[in-house]
């Protein structure tokens, strides 16, 4: 007993704990903090009265070694060196936070090395320009199956006979998608799901008959949450696991995710058709036809993208994926804004069309 008890303190000693910190670098104040749910760093450096903040998973502990603050008339811009890693620099341009890839200055990004990203492999498959896939899967839905995408395979994913121009019983968690089966058309007792990782398709048979009057509510960890509206019914889906558990119906309430969880009702959950609210370490938002970037802990915002009119597809870790008019972009700080895929039929309709995996 004594041998156990002293293992567990010990890992409990390595654990990493939520921590603040303040220390110097080159008479720098840099502000640092941890966030063990996240499993990220958060630093933020002030000079000049302008904030610089980064996020960094790189393990350890007072973590940053040198700072490269360079400036001009026009533009401020700071990059950070960590014990494992150099972090992109983010820049000031008279008062507004930008990306450096959108400063139009030589001085600039000769001195930090960024070069403009031109990979371009175009290539054609069944109507879909692809430009990069960037180590990406895609499955890409065409009304009857999915287009499924990646370095190796391009493949047809059939999933019903019938044309579905509105999927609301699909989710995507971790490396599967999930959805109702569409071959039926008022209630299903089968859902569907496909591993990104080679495309395979298998068949879930349940006990319970869902009304197609359904949506998706949110994923956490491992679960989808489904609500039923038209039997007010809340289901817990684990895919991965072939689980499935009524969670709350019209005697009992739901629950809902608003970074923890709590109670709902069923009324609530099937008129307002709500979502989860999950704090994220990148938050990319659109504000006056422009995609801006706010990191965890902050409420500066950082204009990424200037492209007119994008749509928001998916996030994943600091990657944000968007459309504007037929053309699939993502965008993170390590790499920047690279053009993916177009279609012509994203022009017309993309809801629930296009799914990722990082």
């Amino acid at each position: 007993m004594i041998i156990i008890t002293i293992i567990v303190i010990i890992i409990l000693f390595h654990l990493p704990h939520n921590y603040k910190i303040e220390y110097k670098i080159n008479n720098y104040k840099i502000y640092e903090e941890y966030n063990k749910d996240l499993k990220i760093h958060y630093f933020k450096i002030n000079i000049d009265n302008k904030d610089y903040e980064f996020i960094s998973s790189t393990k350890g502990r007072k973590l940053v070694e040198n700072l490269d603050y360079f400036t001009n008339e026009k533009n401020k811009c700071l990059s950070i060196s960590l014990k494992k890693e150099v972090l992109k620099p983010v820049c000031y341009e008279n008062n507004t936070l930008k990306d450096i890839r959108l400063i139009n200055d030589e001085e600039i990004l000769k001195h930090y090395k960024i070069k403009e990203n031109n990979i371009d492999n175009k290539i054609n498959f069944n109507n879909i320009t692809i430009h990069n896939l960037n180590s990406n899967k895609y499955l890409l839905w065409n009304y009857k199956g999915f287009y499924y995408l990646n370095k190796d395979i391009t493949d047809n994913i059939k999933i019903t006979d019938k044309d579905v121009y509105n999927l609301k019983v699909i989710a995507k968690i971790h490396n599967l998608l999930i959805l109702a089966n569409y071959q039926e058309e008022y209630n299903f007792n089968q859902f569907i799901i496909i591993n990104f990782d080679n495309g395979k398709k298998e068949i879930w048979n349940i006990d319970y008959d869902i009304s197609m009057d359904s949506y998706v509510l949110g994923t956490y960890k491992d679960s989808v949450y489904l609500v039923d509206k038209k039997n007010k019914i809340e289901y817990e889906i684990v895919p991965s696991h072939k689980k499935l558990r009524i969670v709350g119906n019209k005697k009992n309430k739901g629950i809902i995710y608003e970074n923890g969880f709590k109670e709902i009702t069923l009324n609530e959950l099937v008129n307002k058709e709500r979502k989860f609210i999950q704090t994220l370490d990148y938050n990319y938002y659109l504000s006056k036809k422009n995609l801006y970037l706010k990191l965890y802990n902050s409420e500066n915002k950082r204009l990424v993208s200037k492209k007119e009119n994008a749509k928001i597809i998916d996030t994943q870790d600091d990657t944000v994926y968007y459309l504007e008019e037929n053309k699939l972009y993502s965008y993170s700080p390590k790499e920047g804004e690279i053009l993916l895929l177009e279609n012509f039929e994203w022009n017309f309709n993309f809801e629930k069309m296009i799914f990722v995996f990082k």
